[in-house]
């Protein structure tokens, strides 16, 4: 493992898809009014990656600090609300229909921590057999 694998990869993340599909709502610093609702398609303790329509992309770029209102579809993480993030990378291709993002928490409560630490346990220990974490 190369030294920037290992500090890209330094939280054990799970992901989301098939019927174990959530969204986030987001909202960029420079205007907390407007929010969009996106796939949330892996999370961990250091961030997440989620994934915008092409159509509704509105031109975000790697740097941009955004702030996660909420995540829909877990209760358990309720309490993950306005978490600001910044954009660590961006896969904007044509011709694709989906713009993908990567995030970075840069602001989280010990609260906030725990809660991720322990709902990535519980579903790491509830999908054993899941491979790709």
């Amino acid at each position: 493992m190369t030294e920037s694998y290992a500090i890209k990869r330094c939280h054990t993340r799970i992901y989301f898809g098939g019927p174990n599909r959530i969204s986030g709502i987001i909202s960029a610093v420079e205007n907390l009014e407007i929010s969009f609702s996106s796939s949330i398609l892996n999370l961990s303790e250091g961030g997440l990656q989620f994934n915008q329509k092409r159509s509704e992309y509105r031109g975000l770029q790697k740097g941009d600090t955004l702030i996660l209102r909420r995540i829909i579809g877990l209760h358990e993480l309720v309490s993950l609300a306005d978490i600001p993030m910044q954009i660590m990378w961006l896969m904007d291709n044509k011709y694709l229909d989906h713009v993908v993002m990567g995030v970075a928490f840069t602001k989280l409560t010990d609260s906030q921590r725990r809660t991720l630490q322990s709902f990535v346990n519980a579903w790491l220990a509830a999908n054993r057999d899941n491979k790709g974490y």
